[in-house]
């Protein structure tokens, strides 16, 4: 009985922090989309990440000027916090209720949509009770368009280094990221960059930096494991958030120590204030994350007939600040020595390139924007 009664109680409190939703089409598009209404003191709220992603908009947070600008279109929406003004233009508009800050994420009233539909965006935004029809037709856009591969490690870092044939992970991974360019190259309209194209060092920022910077739509960093175990061997994929398991402590460890070869103050750079915003902002990109890290772990095991690890959470310096879907791929362990043979193989790094490969098409093909 107590445990029935505890179900209610869940039911009942996840029924007043989320409302109802709006459902969201596109002109000249088959793509189909829903926007979450979130009650906040019995009051009708939108995530603004989650405004960013059906207008095809951009977030920018200004903690300094505690500001926050949604563009959308071309023109700026600028939301102050606490405050029930919206800027549009040179005017002032009223949205009757405050912004709110809950659990790192920012939420506009309801209101804001009308405001769109009736006074900012009347030729793009049609609103009819909850359904919302956004022409996009002129906006020729995909969801997948760009893509950044990063082999990890490179130059003074070697990475994880073989006990037996003394491999090293950063020419491993780099050969994996070259034939998964080629293959994407060869059969997806999509553009492919890599941070690194030769044995060159690249700092942790650097790296998700030169993701914004070119505005890619999926970030994949390539690895090779390692443990004190000598028998430890497999396969898994990683996506951003607290290490829990001792384990994924171990391996987060073992990529972050790559700190060691920048600059003094590069720690300072992973802990202030602008990261964590940075953070908040990956947090939201989180549901495609742990997709796309499902759907390259089970093409992993498959193609590679290696043992399935799993897919895992921890807080990788490399993934964080990246303003996209990003996963970090442990292909197989160097510190093995029958997986440490097979990663040295042409076939077997074909064959890992292959499966990321096609973990990013089955990702493209069911979130491509338009058809």
């Amino acid at each position: 009985m107590k445990k029935i009664l505890i179900v209610i109680f869940i039911c009942i409190n996840f029924s007043l922090l989320f409302a109802s939703e709006y459902s969201i089409s596109y002109v000249n598009s088959s793509r189909k989309d829903h926007l979450l209404v979130v009650k906040l003191d019995n009051k009708n709220y939108f995530n603004i990440y989650d405004l960013e992603r059906v207008f095809d908009g951009k977030v920018n947070v200004d903690t300094n000027l505690q500001r926050i600008i949604l563009t959308i279109f071309e023109k700026k929406c600028i939301f102050f916090f606490y405050s029930k003004w919206v800027k549009f233009g040179n005017r002032n508009y009223n949205l009757h209720d405050k912004i709110k800050i809950e659990n790192k994420n920012f939420y506009i009233p309801e209101y804001f949509i009308q405001l769109c539909n009736e006074m900012f965006f009347s030729e793009f935004i049609t609103l009819e009770n909850k359904n919302i029809v956004l022409n996009l037709s002129t906006m020729k856009k995909f969801l997948i368009r760009k893509i950044v591969l990063d082999p990890g490690h490179g130059g003074k870092d070697p990475g994880a280094v073989g006990r037996t044939l003394k491999l090293k992970e950063k020419d491993v991974v780099l050969k994996i990221a070259k034939e998964v360019e080629k293959l994407l190259k060869k059969n997806l309209n999509v553009e492919v960059l890599l941070t690194r194209e030769t044995d060159k060092f690249v700092s942790l920022r650097g790296r998700t930096d030169f993701a914004n910077n070119h505005q890619a739509d999926l970030f994949i960093s390539i690895h090779c494991n390692a443990a004190y175990s000598r028998k430890a061997n497999g396969s898994e994929v990683y996506y951003l958030s607290p290490a829990k398991s001792d384990e994924a402590r171990a391996v987060e460890a073992l990529e972050n120590d790559v700190i060691k070869f920048e600059e003094p103050d590069a720690i300072k750079r992973y802990t202030d204030l602008d990261f964590i915003l940075y953070d908040m902002r990956q947090s939201e990109h989180l549901r495609e994350s742990i997709e796309l890290a499902n759907m390259t772990q089970k093409l992993l095991v498959n193609n590679l007939g290696t043992k399935n690890k799993g897919v895992k959470f921890a807080n990788f310096y490399v993934l964080r600040g990246a303003f996209m879907p990003a996963i970090l791929l442990e292909i197989a362990f160097l510190s093995n020595k029958f997986e440490e043979k097979k990663l040295n193989s042409k076939s077997f790094q074909k064959k890992a390139a292959k499966a990321v490969y096609e973990s990013i098409k089955q990702f493209k093909e069911k979130y491509d924007k338009m058809n």
